[in-house]
Parts: C-alpha cells; structure tokens; sequence
C-alpha cells in the first residue's frame, strides 16, 4: 500500500544512503525478475520508496536468510520485492532505520553496465592511441609499437612484428592462452545470442560500420593473434618484458619485450578461436573469415605433427622471466577445443572422429572453465552443433552433465548467504570470474531446458558482483553508486585521473591471501569471501584482467533487456516454438508450433543484427498445433544465421535457424 512520506521523514531517509547497510544490485533490477536484497542488521519489515516522490510503493517482511554465512561470518536477513514491477528510481528503507543505495527498476537496467563491460575491452587495446572522440579522459598516445623481439629460449634472433592486441590485465603483457579463453566466451556470446550482442554504437573506432562492436573488438586481438603464428603453424606463447612494468602510462612503457616459446596449449586455443571466428565472420568479412580458417588448419597440422605437450612438460618461464607463466601441463582440452571448432565450421570428418575418440578424458562437464581448462567449451560447442553427422546420444550425454552440474550450483544458491555457487575453499584469485564462468553454464543449462532455477541462479551471481556482497560494493569500476576505486590496473593508477578505467571487473577475494597486501590485513581465520581490499597493491584481489571481463560482458549482456533470444519466464507446459527442420536448410524449411489458446500471432525472421527481414504469420490462430513453410528465396535472403521469433500477447520466444545456399 503506497504511503505519502512528510518532507521530514524523507529528508532522515536520504541521510542514511551514504552509510548504507543494506545490499543490493546497484546497476538495479529487471521489471519481471526476482528482486532480492540482503542486510546483516534485524528488522521486521522493509519499505521501497521511489527517490523522486518519496512514496512507499513496496513494503513486507524482512526475513532471516542464514544465521551464519558459511563464506561471510554474518547472520544476513533478505526482503523480496519481486512483484514490483513499475520504472523508477528506488532505495531500501528497513524498520530499523537502515538503507540502501539507490537502484533502478526497469527492462533495460543492465544496458549501461553492459556497454562499459564491452567497452572496458578497448581501453585495454595495445600498440595505437586511444583517441579523445573514442576513449574522453582516458586517451593516449600510442604504446608498445616495436613488439617483439625473440627470446633466446625460442632458438631464434631478431624481430617479429606483433604489435596491437590488448594488454592482458592490470600489466602490460600479452598472453595467448588468457587471450583463448577471452575470445572463445565473448565469440560464443555473440554466436548464442547475436541479438542480445549486436550493437553498432559503442563509440568505438569502428562504430557504425554495420558490423556488431563486439566484434569488431574482438577482430582486433584476433588480428594480433595472426602475428604470433609461425609458419609451421606453432603458436608463440605470450609477448612480455622479462620483469612486469612500473605503474606508468603504457606509452611511457619502453624497452625489449619478448616472444616467448611455440606452445602446444597456445596453439590449441589459437585454433580453436580462429575455427570459431571463420564462421561467425563470414557474413560480415569473408576474407577475413578465410583467413582465420587457413590459420586454424595451419595451427592444426602443427598439433598433430606435435601429438604431445610443447615445449616438453608445459610452458615454464626461462631464468630471468617473471612475468605471467599461465603454467598448464595439460593441452588434451585444447586440443579437443580445436578439433570441434574446426569440425563445426567445416564439418571434416577427421576432427569429429578425433572429438569422438578424445572426448571423455577427465569425463564431461564437472568444473568450471578457466584458461587453464577450456574443455566445457568443446563440450558446449558439440551440444550447439549443427553438424548432421553430430552425435545425438553424445549430445544428450553432455547436456546431463551440463544440467546435474548445474544442479549442484543452484544448490548452493540456498545454502549460500548472497547466493552465490561457490563454497568456502573456492574463494581464491580471480574468484569473481568463477562465479561469472558459473553463471555462463547455468544460462547454458537454461538454454537447454527452460527450467527457471537455472536462469534465477545465474541472475543472483550478477547481483553479487554488482553489490549483493559483504562489501556493499559493485566489483566493476564505474558502475554502481560505490565500486572498485583503486583497482590494480597500471593506466588507472597513472594516469592522473581520479576515476579508474570504468567497465573492468576486479578479481574479488581471494581468502588463500596470495599477496602481501592480503597477508598483512587477514589471516586464516578471516571468513574468505572478506579477504578483498580495494587497493592497487592487492594484485591478487583488486586487479583486472581481459579473461575475467568476458563473462561479465557474456552475462550482462545475456540480461540486458528483453531482445529475441528466447528467454521466456511464463511459457505454459504446451506453448512451444520447435526446432525447425531441415536445419541447415536450402531453401524450405518447416517451422512448427503449438498454441494452448487461440491467439494472435505473429512469426517473424530476423537477421543477426536484430532486423526483421520476413514476416511469415500475422493473424488469429486457433489452439492447437500449427506449421509453416518458409522459403528463403521468396525474400532473397543471403546465406547465414537467422532467427524466427513467434509473439503473442503474452509469450515470445524464438530459436535460430542457418541457411545454406
């Protein structure tokens, strides 16, 4: 019941937002989603009051979460607000006189947060300016235009040029296999989900060339991913000074920097995100796509002319070198990721018989992929094939896994104070990217089954790095009334601007204290979701890094508005949009659906950019189930990836088809 508040009562409220107690989603929530916040201190009931008229519009009971927060130590209460739906600009009030900051309502409240995630990729981009019209207060002159120079430990001499890429983290480096992991999450995004990933607008330098920004950005480490492959198609491991720089602008970063060693783990992801890259280019930039392809095969004949580890045991740093070692003395995930990629974009038989035979080492899907296990990415790969000659009881195989994996993380949602899916023990460096790895899978699993658990358990994840935590703070540099101020990142700290690079995501706690920072302020006994500081010198809980990015940019944009990709929270049991088939298809294909009332309907096709490019139904229908045929030719479409969207008045959903001329 909404309550007109007095000038008085109001003017108390907003003393309280600077010393905020109660622990929301700063970017906000979505109007139709579940809505929680959390604070430690009891109360009975809490109030939502809209900022601009001070009036209540929510109110209930405040109830207990968990009396003693495996990861926090706290004894947290938790309000739902989620039947308020109406646009505004909100803050908590509890009836012990507690509050939160501010938060919005509405469909499109990730849309900032998603555009500085994307963006956060550029200002990391090496070897050019950042301009004034693209970057404002954070341009620069151009850095790093001489790299590299072969390391002794290559057996070679002289130059390469390898200039552009991105700087890898809160340093200046550029490692493949980080760099793997990166392209493989943002290009699965955009190929899931393209148009949720489709804007053009992103003030980049490419902006408005009719080809998606995320892209665009990612074209631009793939082209300094091409400059690294030798001509045995043997992929260089990383280009880096032997010791990590000072904190100084990286134009004011000068000296040798070094290619390091041909790397097997290197070359494998370097394959499999070029493979990938071939197919999701080729509509946009067929020489460019082709290019990637003959790199991928290239990389490919130098794995299986190398069938065991290079260099022998895994990639070590010679004497001397102490920059990042991304040590892994494992390449079969690679090697699998690359074989399935390539096997999706030309559907060879050799590389789906080498994922057959490869597969189940280390079984399915188990853990959670990082840069140095990238084997859920083949796995989901194979379950999105569209391949004919794709195994449909592999497929299911995955798919079980992927779900009783997820069944396990959504457990811990309930067992966990903020709702997060990793456990005491799992807090360790980079931790907030675990969490955001985690909420890729459930939004996979999602995917797969249309099970809402799936989707509400990876939407807490997003509201823990945006503020639902025990620090009351958003983990992304500008986005949130408070977030990351000194994150370990070198521009930020240098470059005589109070605000750090906005959109990067720093790494969260890391209770195994892996800096001296860290061991200085806790201890062992320190509950480890609290061993965070918000300081440039905790490099192992406050720096960024391009890999711990992608699926913040994967999962914002996943929610970032309403778009066509499916995502339906009320679909009744036996409201269904089928798979089409044939697909692939050339030119006719069938498209099937059911109707559990008589409806208006209307079924359109969109391109990959988001625009409509058929309308196939517009008309009452009754219930039951109905089919089109839709011919391709009949609107001179090219070939490529399509979308068929079915609306009523009260459902959407819509499944990508491909044709192929």
């Amino acid at each position: 019941m909404k309550k007109y508040l007095s000038i008085l009562f109001l003017t108390l409220l907003y003393s309280h937002l600077n010393q905020a107690q109660v622990f929301i989603n700063q970017s906000g929530y979505v109007n139709n989603l579940t809505k929680i916040f959390y604070t430690d201190l009891a109360a009975d009931s809490f109030y939502i009051i809209d900022i601009d008229d001070g009036i209540v519009y929510y109110q209930d009971e405040l109830l207990l979460s968990v009396s003693n927060d495996p990861a926090t130590g706290l004894i947290l209460y938790r309000g739902d607000f989620t039947s308020l739906q109406r646009n505004g600009n909100y803050f908590v009030k509890t009836s012990s006189n507690d509050s939160s900051f501010i938060f919005q309502i509405s469909s499109d409240v990730f849309e900032n947060s998603y555009r500085k995630s994307l963006k956060g990729f550029y200002y990391q981009r090496c070897g050019t300016s950042l301009l004034q019209n693209n970057a404002g207060v954070y341009f620069h002159p151009p850095c790093h235009t001489n790299d590299g120079y072969f390391h002794s430990s290559t057996s070679q001499s002289g130059y390469l040029a390898a200039s552009g890429g991105w700087h890898d983290a809160g340093d200046y480096g550029k490692y493949i296999v980080n760099a793997g992991i990166t392209l493989g999450t943002l290009l699965m995004a955009y190929e899931y989900f393209p148009p949720k990933f489709n804007q053009d607008d992103l003030n980049i330098p490419e902006s408005g060339n009719n080809i998606p920004d995320l892209l665009d950005e990612v074209k631009y480490e793939l082209d300094w991913l091409l400059k690294m492959q030798n001509l045995n198609g043997g992929v260089y491991f990383k280009l880096t000074k032997q010791q990590f720089e000072s904190f100084i602008m990286p134009n004011n970063d000068s000296g040798l920097r070094y290619i390091y060693q041909l790397s097997s783990t290197a070359t494998g992801d370097f394959v499999a995100v070029m493979a990938k890259a071939a197919r999701i280019f080729q509509p946009f930039d067929s020489v460019f796509a082709n290019q990637c392809l003959n790199a991928a095969v290239l990389g490919w004949t130098f794995l299986t002319t190398n069938p065991t580890i290079m260099p022998p045991g895994g990639f070590v740093n010679p004497a001397g070198t102490v920059t990042g070692q991304y040590g892994d003395n494992n390449d079969s995930d690679e090697r699998l990721w690359a074989a399935v990629e390539l096997f999706e974009t030309t559907g060879e038989v050799g590389y789906h018989n080498y994922f057959i035979s490869n597969y189940n080492q280390g079984g399915l899907i188990n853990s959670t992929q990082y840069w140095g296990n990238v084997k859920n990415f083949a796995l989901l790969t194979y379950l999105n094939s569209q391949k004919s000659t794709s195994s449909e009881t592999l497929k299911n195989s995955i798919r079980n896994s992927l779900i009783n994996y997820c069944n396990t993380l959504r457990s811990r949602v309930t067992a966990n104070g903020f709702g997060v899916v990793i456990n005491p023990g799992e807090y360790s460096w980079g931790s907030n990217s675990d969490i955001l790895n985690k909420a890729l899978l459930l939004i996979n699993a999602f995917e797969e089954t249309s099970n809402n658990n799936y989707y509400e358990a990876a939407i807490f994840q997003l509201n823990y790095i945006l503020g639902c935590n025990a620090h009351n703070l958003s983990f992304v540099a500008g986005i949130g009334t408070k977030s990351v101020r000194n994150p370990h990142h070198r521009p930020s700290a240098s470059d005589g601007i109070t605000d750090p690079v906005p959109g990067l995501l720093a790494g969260g706690p890391d209770q195994y204290l892996d800096d001296p920072l860290l061991q200085s302020l806790f201890n062992s006994s320190t509950p480890p979701a609290l061993c965070y500081v918000d300081n440039i010198n905790s490099y192992a809980s406050n720096e960024i890094a391009i890999n711990w990015n992608a699926p913040l940019v994967f999962v914002l944009g996943y929610f970032n508005g309403e778009g066509i990709s499916g995502i339906d929270n009320n679909t009744p049991k036996d409201f269904l949009l089928e798979q089409n088939f044939p697909n692939p298809f050339n030119p006719v294909t069938i498209i099937r659906y059911n109707l559990p009332n008589g409806a208006i309907v209307k079924i359109k096709v969109y391109d990959t950019l988001g625009s409509e490019v058929a309308l196939l139904v517009n008309e009452k229908k009754d219930a039951g189930q109905h089919e089109i045929i839709f011919n391709a030719n009949a609107f001179n479409l090219s070939s490529g990836v399509y979308f068929y969207k079915i609306e009523t008045a009260n459902y959407s959903t819509s499944k990508k088809m491909i044709y192929l001329r």
